[in-house]
């Protein structure tokens, strides 16, 4: 375990008390006070199962960024969904303190049949003000009826983008967090952060403003490349989209020949954290990962909600498998789950012997993601591929204490099949809450 993740993990854990109350929310905009906060560049990563400070650390992060936003500045945000009312009262408080508001959304999270107070408040607050505003700084809410870039799908993407934030100009923040509560006490999530890089910011803002319109393009897929950072927007579709991305880079992998101090004793190390993958493209990708166990990759996948076919591939090639879902109720649907949408590769990638490569954001291994607007992030660098890959150990090894047989008074039986059998009896779905929010 690297110095630096070790830092990471005790900071998820033991912040100071005094945060505790503000993650649990404020009760009124008035009380998201301007800060002078400027974010740190790198991964973050939450902890459901870490107390109150370690589950809100990326709501706590967001929300300090918005209070450092002042006035005549920007907040763009894309969230598939958003409810969270300590995100919602900074980004009212930013409104009225003069900062142009915008959020995206998807129509299925507030509709006539889905009712979604906070985010009805936010779009009420967020249109009084700008009568005397120039059209660049008017506020608003919006919904993407689907994918906002696309003709199917869903409009999934996450990412926060700022143009400056107290002295840090051009701040983008992405990856599997949405703008709600649940984000951050039912699910294990994580941010990637870009500052002070204009290029980047720039070309998330040009698809956030076409998502706007909610129209699709005849270009959905674009890539954008910075040396060793590369970014990805869905939906894919267009021009070189005509294999599967994902399978794209597995096929890319050799599993011997590792060298420069990656992979493990000379084999390619891969660790993926997915909530979702089923479905022909999921079995195909499970497919494709037994083989490279068979020869010789180091593989650790942790994960949500994947489909009979390709868990049945996948245990028999016996790829080593971690199932972080988990049913802290006892009603039969799991209800604390992760849902990174991460993968990290260490070894040999194409001709590199010594590649350390990190693929984050926000789209699951699943057909409608492609059709879908997502991020996904390409980061060839070893300090993420070494936090997300150490990250990805620790919630393969450290399932929760209170994850043990017994609970739900079913003495000696698997939690995971003893959630099936509840449901079972109760006629219930048990991934339903995950297949509601992926």
């Amino acid at each position: 375990m690297t110095t630096s993740f070790r830092k990471k993990l005790c900071l998820a854990l033991v912040l100071p008390l005094v945060l505790v109350v503000f993650a649990a929310g404020a009760s009124s905009p008035a009380q998201a006070s301007p800060d002078h906060y400027n974010p740190p560049k790198g991964a973050t990563f939450n902890n459901p199962y870490g107390g109150s400070i370690a589950a809100h650390r990326i709501v706590h992060q967001l929300v300090r960024t918005i209070n450092s936003v002042k006035k005549g500045h920007k907040i763009r945000i894309a969230s598939w969904n958003f409810r969270s009312n300590v995100i919602a009262n900074a980004l009212i408080a930013a409104h009225r303190r003069g900062v142009s508001v915008r959020v995206l959304m998807d129509y299925g999270n507030w509709n006539p049949d889905i009712r979604n107070d906070i985010a009805r408040r936010t779009k009420a607050a967020l249109s009084k003000g700008d009568k005397h505003r120039k059209q660049p700084m008017k506020s608003w809410l919006r919904r993407c009826r689907g994918s906002c870039r696309g003709h199917h799908g869903i409009a999934h993407v996450k990412f926060y983008a700022f143009d400056k934030v107290n002295r840090t100009g051009n701040v983008v923040m992405y990856g599997s967090a949405n703008a709600t509560e649940l984000a951050a006490t039912i699910q294990w999530n994580d941010v990637y952060t870009f500052t002070r890089s204009p290029d980047k910011y720039h070309e998330f803002i040009r698809v956030f403003n076409q998502m706007k319109h909610d129209r699709a393009v005849r270009q959905g897929f674009k890539h954008y490349q910075h040396g060793r950072i590369g970014i990805d927007f869905y939906p894919y579709t267009g021009k070189r989209t005509q294999r599967d991305p994902v399978l794209s880079v597995l096929n890319q992998v050799r599993c011997s020949g590792a060298t420069r101090g990656t992979g493990i004793r000379g084999h390619t190390k891969i660790r993926v954290a997915q909530t979702a993958t089923y479905g022909e493209r999921g079995l195909a990708l499970a497919q494709r990962l037994a083989v490279m166990k068979q020869r010789g990759c180091n593989i650790r996948i942790v994960y949500a909600m994947f489909g009979q076919k390709a868990l049945k591939v996948l245990r028999g090639a016996k790829v080593p498998l971690t199932h972080l879902a988990y049913d802290a109720d006892c009603n039969g649907i799991y209800d604390k789950y992760v849902h990174m949408k991460s993968m990290t590769i260490s070894g040999v990638y194409g001709k590199n012997t010594h590649a350390r490569y990190t693929w984050n954001g926000s789209a699951n291994w699943t057909p409608v993601s492609l059709s879908s607007d997502e991020v996904v992030g390409i980061l060839q660098k070893g300090d993420a591929t070494a936090e997300y890959s150490n990250w990805i150990d620790y919630l393969f090894t450290h399932v929760p204490v209170a994850w043990k047989p017994g609970h739900c008074d079913t003495v000696g039986t698997a939690p995971d099949r003893s959630v099936l059998a509840r449901a079972r009896a109760r006629h219930v779905d048990p991934y339903a809450l995950i297949r509601k929010d992926l």
